[in-house]
């Protein structure tokens, strides 16, 4: 494995600090936090402007976001949990395990896991997430599940791509079916509990009031937004609420083939399908869906698995490379923020090299 930096180079404290305070600045952003995990440990932790408009609360490290779409990803190791656990098979009918779902297509009743792991299912999207009006009870999900039964695919399943919240909110009810415990206890026993990801969570009101931001929205006049994104019957493909400190820990064990210290979460088998691609776009080669990720070559040709996120308030990106065991991982809580920008600053300090040579930096965001 070729490191990003020798230890003796890590942090680029000073320039890294003085850019994103100018960036702050320059594009007006309300706030924002950056990690950057390489060589095994967390070399950058940093956090830039307030956790809420009108207030003097700054943010820390510590601060617990709203992710988004970056929930996908960890869905994606629990059903990889699953499959190695023998409960599941990535190639069954999601009828299989919930054979109450049911569209007004009969196609639906083909659909794999894999296929919605990929966004290669056919599924419609969210119209609505309702944030106005969130539930809360742990049936949220099924109902919501139940509540397409008068929609129809968009095309015959595996044919295609077309980016679906659904698609993983339906795998989070798999989870549940499988597992025979809620969605959110098992992403705490499985997941956040081995990777002593202590403050995150997928229950919004479970996060401690002093950690938690709010998000913000307009332009170029910023506002905190009307209501925090949470809607339990989304959780799966969108209500992840953590920490840069606690994503170092996923990044960790997802760097180190599914191992967190003495625990591993997935086995490297497990690791390398999920990286590997399931699905590639027509008019791009570079860019690749994996199972749960988006994989390809962003940045100077180094292999990336990757996603981002948005929602009410809030911007995320998480881009890993195995190769020079380097993770990047951004939020900020303000639906405006320049991730591009942030990120693409991270990527010159882990990767100077590629840098020097002027490669472009821009991130793949698939999320939503």
């Amino acid at each position: 494995m070729q490191p990003a930096l020798s230890e003796d180079e890590w942090p680029p404290h000073q320039a890294l600090d003085a850019h994103y305070e100018a960036l702050l600045l320059q594009e007006n952003v309300v706030g924002f936090n950056v990690g950057i995990f390489a060589n095994d440990e967390l070399v950058f932790a940093q956090a830039y402007g307030l956790a809420e408009l009108g207030t003097d609360n700054k943010l820390t490290p510590e601060s617990v976001f709203h992710w988004a779409s970056v929930s996908k990803p960890l869905v994606a190791v629990a059903i990889m949990q699953l499959a190695e656990a023998g409960k599941l098979s990535l190639d069954d009918p999601v009828t299989t395990h919930v054979p109450y779902f049911s569209m007004a297509d009969p196609r639906a009743g083909a659909i794999t896991l894999r296929q919605l792991l990929t966004h290669t299912a056919g599924m419609p999207d969210v119209e609505d997430y309702e944030w106005d009006k969130p539930q809360h009870d742990p049936e949220a999900l099924w109902r919501w599940i139940r509540e397409q039964t008068d929609r129809e695919l968009l095309f015959t399943p595996g044919t295609n791509r077309q980016y679906s919240n659904i698609g993983f909110e339906l795998l989070g009810l798999v989870i549940e079916e499988v597992a025979d415990e809620s969605f959110e206890d098992y992403m705490a026993a499985h997941l956040f509990e081995p990777l002593e990801m202590r403050t995150s969570s997928f229950i919004a009101s479970e996060i401690p009031s002093e950690l938690r931001v709010q998000g913000h929205v307009g332009a170029p006049e910023r506002q905190v937004a009307a209501h925090y994104p949470y809607n339990r019957r989304h959780a799966p493909s969108s209500t992840l609420n953590s920490s840069i400190v606690d994503m170092a820990n996923f990044a960790a064990a997802m760097l180190n083939g599914g191992s967190f210290g003495s625990v591993s979460i997935l086995s490297p088998e497990s690791m390398k399908e999920m990286w590997s691609s399931a699905w590639s776009w027509p008019d791009d080669p570079n860019r690749l869906s994996g199972l749960g990720w988006n994989l390809g070559l962003p940045w100077g040709g180094i292999f990336a698995a990757s996603h981002g996120g948005q929602d009410d308030g809030f911007r995320s990106f998480l881009y890993l490379a195995p190769a020079r065991d380097v993770g990047i991982f951004v939020v900020s809580n303000d639906e405006n923020a320049p991730i591009r920008l942030i990120m693409r600053a991270a990527l010159q300090a882990a990767f100077p090299v590629e840098a020097q040579m002027q490669l472009d930096g821009s991130a793949q965001e698939d999320g939503g």
